[in-house]
């Protein structure tokens, strides 16, 4: 369980969302059809009106799905993480997207073996957790944070939001791109220390929470 957010953050993420700002450019509308005397005395219940129907159109849309692993197959797992990176994509710079299709064309490689480890093949299943969970639920953080909170507002080291997810994609495309290495070679060794590694690096996926 996530622990609380403090208010200070909890307001920067109100104020950074799209319904805010969505209901604020609305809400200018009525000092302005006020100065051209358009509207009267009720202006300030216009502008409150204005703001609550600008805060409706800018909510959020629908959370990304952040769990790819549950009883699926090899093939319904793949298509899933394609319908994942297609609706990510938009929010994501270009680098970023690049190394996300090096990370999905690693995948497709190793998957067969990735959907069926369990906890007693640990290597394998570490990969199998980062890149059927950690991946979805580290894309999922990303996108519901505000945008302009996501490319603005600094948070480990200074970096934002983007900077942090492009560094992790970059990180993973490296990583998995040895690990299909090391499946092919049935290196053992390897692949149990990039699970470690891949566990140590990918098991915090909440931006907000380091």
């Amino acid at each position: 369980m996530s622990p609380p957010r403090a208010f200070r953050l909890r307001l920067l993420l109100f104020l950074y969302s799209n319904a805010n700002i969505a209901g604020c450019a609305l809400a200018l509308l009525g000092p302005l059809l006020l100065f051209a005397g358009v509207i009267g005395p009720g202006w300030l219940a216009i502008t409150a009106g204005l703001y609550a129907a600008g805060w409706l159109l800018g909510r959020r849309p629908p959370a990304l799905e952040a769990d790819l692993a549950d009883g699926l197959d090899a093939d319904e797992t793949l298509a899933r993480l394609d319908r994942l990176i297609a609706r990510v994509r938009p929010h994501l710079q270009l680098e970023a997207a690049r190394h996300l299709d090096s990370v999905r064309a690693s995948v497709a490689e190793v998957l067969p073996r990735l959907v069926g480890a369990s906890h007693h093949d640990a290597d394998l299943f570490t990969v199998h957790e980062t890149v059927l969970r950690y991946l979805p639920e580290t894309l999922a953080n990303y996108v519901a944070l505000p945008p302009v909170f996501r490319i603005s507002h600094p948070l480990q080291d200074g970096r934002t939001a983007r900077q942090l997810l492009g560094e992790q994609l970059s990180l993973l495309d490296a990583k998995l791109r040895e690990i299909v290495n090391n499946v092919a070679a049935s290196d053992a060794q390897a692949l149990l220390a990039n699970g470690r590694f891949l566990e140590d690096k990918f098991r915090r996926v909440d931006f907000l929470g380091a």
